[in-house]
């Protein structure tokens, strides 16, 4: 897949997997120290308007289907053009607990910090008790990774993953040296990082990154192949020597395919 705007079987397969994954919510949260009740709560929150001051808004208006994402990109409420330098697209929130920072900038110190954020800054909501913001990041937390037949649990490729994605995982942890930024099992790291892309911003986890398109902090790239070049421009003019040939971007891409 590398269109980034979902259609189909295609779609219809990752809300089929989101339902999945808030079917695993109980389990997950009470591993986590939250109630079932405390996250249906946060689920309720999720789809409530009236955190926005305008009341039209929720959080799931840009993260639907459980929490995935619009595949928009957005300067404040407004959907701007992919690729604007001002925008900013919607991440999802499937495993969004595992993240090691938060918000494009990378400044939000805590989950609970950048939900706050959201519903104040970009909703322009009224400031939320610490009832509601617990509530949210109860149920934010309780949305794992799809069930991934591909990857092992610490991330790593599986056996019954295709060939290609194989030989992409092995470029991608070794000669294209992705995994500098970008490590298992999450694929990100607490770091903001200047790739030639207008500033720093936060490396974002690359789980789930074939439905989560447009790429890049404003949506600039439409394919992952688009995205895995540049990237690969970028680590090239930082010094590498390595060189790889179309068919190892096109192997790196497979295995983004199935993270």
């Amino acid at each position: 897949m590398s269109d980034s705007k979902l259609s189909g079987p295609r779609r219809v397969s990752l809300v089929a997997l989101g339902l999945g994954a808030v079917a695993l919510a109980a389990s997950l949260a009470g591993a986590q120290g939250a109630s079932p009740e405390l996250v249906a709560r946060g689920k309720a929150l999720f789809s409530d308007v009236k955190l926005s001051a305008d009341g039209k808004y929720s959080c799931a208006t840009c993260h639907p289907n459980e929490a995935h994402t619009d595949n928009l990109t957005y300067v404040g409420l407004n959907v701007v053009k992919d690729g604007d330098a001002a925008g900013r697209s919607t991440p999802t929130l499937w495993g969004a607990g595992n993240r090691a920072a938060y918000s494009w900038a990378g400044t939000a110190p805590s989950l609970d910090a950048n939900i706050r954020g959201i519903i104040v800054n970009r909703m322009k909501g009224p400031e939320p008790s610490k009832e509601t913001l617990d509530a949210l990041v109860a149920y934010v937390r309780s949305l794992p990774y799809p069930p991934n037949p591909n990857l092992n649990a610490d991330g790593t490729i599986s056996d019954q993953a295709p060939a290609a994605a194989k030989r992409g995982f092995e470029l991608f942890m070794n000669k294209a040296g992705c995994k500098t930024c970008h490590l298992p099992p999450h694929y990100d790291k607490k770091d903001v990082e200047d790739v030639f892309s207008g500033g720093k911003f936060k490396v974002p986890s690359l789980r789930v990154v074939s439905g989560t398109g447009p790429w890049f902090h404003d949506g600039r790239y439409k394919t992952l192949d688009e995205a895995v070049r540049a990237m690969w421009e970028y680590v090239q003019k930082a010094g590498t020597s390595e060189k790889l040939s179309d068919a190892e971007i096109q192997d790196i891409v497979e295995f983004l395919k199935v993270l």
